[in-house]
This record gives C-alpha cells, sequence and structure tokens, in this order.
C-alpha cells in the first residue's frame, strides 16, 4: 500500500463515526474512576444529546409557523436554489452548535428572510450569517438594544423610566448580570465590525442628554440592515 493510500484510510478512520464513539467511549470509562466526574459522563451521554435534539425540534416548529404566517410571501423558486440550500445548512449547523436566543433568533430570521426572497443578495446573506456566527450574544444583544430599544425593554420587562443617565449608568440595567468592563469591550467590537456609528469612549462622555436619547441613530445603515435581515418578519 502507498503511503498516500495509507494516509487517505487512517484520515477516514479517523473520522468514521465508530471512531469517534470509542474514543468517547474511552473518555467516559476514564472519567468512571473518578467520582466527581459521573457528572460528565453524564452530561456527555444524556443531557447534550437530548437538549440539542430538542432544540432542533423548537426551532423548526418555531421556524415552519413563521413560514406558515408568512406563506404569502414565500419565494419558491429561491428555496431551490444552491444558495438558500447553504443558508438552510449553515443556520441548522448553527442552531446544533449554540443554545443561545439571541443566536437561535438571527438564525431563524436570517432563514425566513432568504425564503421570502428579501432583498439581500447571496454574498450578503452569507457575510450576514458569518456575522451571527462571530458575535456573541452579548453582542447581539447590545446591537438589539441599541437597534429597537422600546422592543427589548418590552420584550424583558425593563420600564423605560429605569433606563437613565449615561452609558454606563444604565447599560447595565437593559443588560443586567454583564460587568460593564466587558459591556465595553463588546461594545468597541460593534464599532469596529461598522455595525454601530460610536466607539466605547461613549461611556466616559459627559453629555447633555441621558436616557434613551443617548441612543439616538447609534446604529449604521449596515448595523440596522443586519438587524433587519436576521428578524423575522412573522
Amino acid at each position: 500500500m502507498s503511503g498516500k493510500k495509507a494516509l487517505a484510510r487512517n484520515i477516514e478512520k479517523a473520522a468514521s463515526r465508530n471512531t469517534t464513539e470509542h474514543v468517547v467511549n474511552a473518555f467516559k470509562a476514564a472519567l468512571a474512576t473518578v467520582p466527581f466526574c459521573g457528572g460528565i459522563a453524564t452530561l456527555m451521554t444524556d443531557y447534550i444529546p437530548t437538549m440539542k435534539q430538542r432544540r432542533m425540534e423548537e426551532f423548526v416548529e418555531r421556524l415552519a409557523n413563521d413560514l406558515k404566517a408568512l406563506q404569502d410571501r414565500v419565494d419558491e423558486q429561491a428555496l431551490q436554489t444552491d444558495e438558500f440550500a447553504f443558508i438552510f445548512e449553515k443556520c441548522f449547523r448553527g442552531v446544533a452548535e449554540n443554545y443561545q436566543a439571541e443566536k437561535l433568533d438571527a438564525f431563524r430570521g436570517i432563514l425566513v428572510n432568504a425564503a421570502i426572497g428579501e432583498d439581500v443578495a447571496g454574498d450578503e446573506q452569507e457575510y450576514f450569517l458569518n456575522l451571527v456566527n462571530t458575535l456573541s450574544a452579548l453582542h447581539l444583544r447590545i446591537l438589539s438594544f441599541m437597534a429597537a430599544p422600546h422592543n427589548y425593554l418590552n420584550a424583558r420587562d425593563i420600564s423605560p423610566e429605569q433606563i437613565s443617565g449615561g452609558f454606563s449608568s444604565f447599560f447595565p440595567v437593559a443588560i443586567p448580570g454583564i460587568d460593564i468592563e466587558v459591556i465595553k469591550s463588546a461594545f468597541g467590537d460593534l464599532h469596529q465590525a461598522g455595525l454601530i456609528n460610536t466607539d466605547k469612549a461613549i461611556f466616559s462622555a459627559m453629555t447633555s442628554s441621558g436616557g434613551l436619547d443617548l441612543l439616538g441613530d447609534g446604529v449604521s445603515k449596515l448595523g440596522r440592515r443586519f438587524v433587519t435581515f436576521c428578524t423575522s418578519p412573522a
């Protein structure tokens, strides 16, 4: 057997499901000897596969409901293109790999908008899809808050009256539980990506107004186009 053939066979064997299962079983067997690691073995065997399946089922149900609500707008020709097949596969892979509501909603929005033939070129769709995969749930949360603050606050039962003062005062209210320095860093990432118009220096700037008025038109045209494409019209 030539070296190339042997290498190809080894790669194929290493990628096979049986080999993967063997490695997982060996790992679980090793964990069984450590008392506190039993939970990890259970996580690998039961919890993760079950939650992933449930997540996929819930995603498919919500996607189907959206498409039913928008059935008069669905572009049947678009559904038969390589572009949609690519977006479809990538979105479902994203759902399998992510659990955060912000990401799942974005994947659903992308699929729905691609299905109804929104005026977004294939390359632009792929770019936005890659952005969803690259950005964290925190990035998407910040962008959602800035793009539609009242909708964001209503969805989370946060009173608009609680959003007062400067950025450093109201962002921890809008996005609780996250250290302000982490929020600033994520804010800076969004500015670098061209999705918002203001950099993180706004958190320390002195302003004449406060609260929601400070958000103004903080989301860029690119950012709004991205948010729109990642939001289901249903």
